[in-house]
Formats: C-alpha cells, structure tokens, sequence
C-alpha cells in the first residue's frame, strides 16, 4: 500500500509542525554557535530583549518555560560572557532580576541578523497570502486549544471546590 493512498492531514500536522519548529531552532542554533550562544542561551536572551528593563528570576523561568535551576546555569553562563547581570530585585530583596547588559544588547542585534536571515532562507518563494492564510490557521488552532484548556481549568476547579465542601457527585 502506498503511503500517498491514506494521507490525512489531520494526522501528519502535528508531526510536520514539531519538525519543522525543530529545523528552524537547529538552523539559529547552528547560525549561533559561531556567536558563543546554544539555542537554550538565545532563547533566554530573546525573552530578555521582550522583558526591556528586567525579569524576575522566577518569571523568567516561567515564559522560557524551564525549571529555576535550569535557568540559574544558563543565565550562569551568560553571566560569563558578560551578556547578563543580575541584581538585587528592588521591591523583593530575596529576588533578582536579570537584564541584558551593553555586550548583550550587541548580541541581540545579531540575532535579529541571524533570525531574519534564518527567515528569508525558510520562507522563500512562499507568498504572504499563503503565511496570512497559515498565520489565521494557527490562530484557529490557539484559540481552539486555549478554550479546551480553560474549560479543563474550570473542571478541575469545579471537582476542587466540591470536594473542598464535602459534596459528592
């Protein structure tokens, strides 16, 4: 049987949507290298360059989405690159805050080279009424998948708040 006979594209658009996320991170990353940064640094420094003036710690950690200690040895390293400092988060001594420092904001700019770069390779010859079209597509999906989680939210709530008054269904 031939593969072609029984394509659906409901099954394959996950998949070709995580490899095709996968090729564009290895291909910046590959373009980084040269530039002292792996793709867990960039990723940091572009959550950074969005979080203008600092980040908390622990929010950044949370938007890059990896766990404080992860974070801790890679903002470790960009420290060493003088890239980043942190300092002494000013409404909670506990906390830091992470900032981009002149080296580092230097190094944004050429990720932005990098990324347009890495942009102009993957989309060409694709229209921008094709990536319109794709753009509405995933904004589709997002919406979709933010509604099933909130509806998930209010049912775990709801299963929460029911055992909390000791009602059974």
């Amino acid at each position: 049987m031939n593969d072609n006979e029984n394509f659906d594209p409901r099954d394959q658009f996950g998949f070709r949507l995580g490899r095709l996320a996968r090729f564009w991170r290895s291909r910046l990353d590959e373009k980084m290298r040269p530039h002292g940064l792996t793709q867990a640094r960039w990723v940091v420094m572009i959550h950074l360059r969005r979080g203008g003036n600092g980040f908390k710690q622990k929010a950044l950690a949370r938007f890059v989405g990896i766990e404080g200690p992860t974070l801790v040895h890679i903002l470790d390293n960009l420290e060493k690159q003088s890239l980043i400092e942190r300092r002494q988060d000013k409404v909670d001594r506990r906390g830091k805050t992470v900032h981009l420092t002149d080296k580092g904001w230097r190094m944004i700019e050429v990720l932005d080279e990098v990324v347009a770069e890495v942009r102009s390779e993957n989309l060409a010859g694709i229209s921008d009424a094709d990536l319109a079209h794709c753009l509405t597509v995933f904004e589709n999906i997002e919406s979709h998948v933010n509604d099933v989680l909130a509806d998930q939210s209010d049912a775990v709530l709801l299963q929460y708040e029911t055992e909390e008054n000791g009602l059974k269904r």
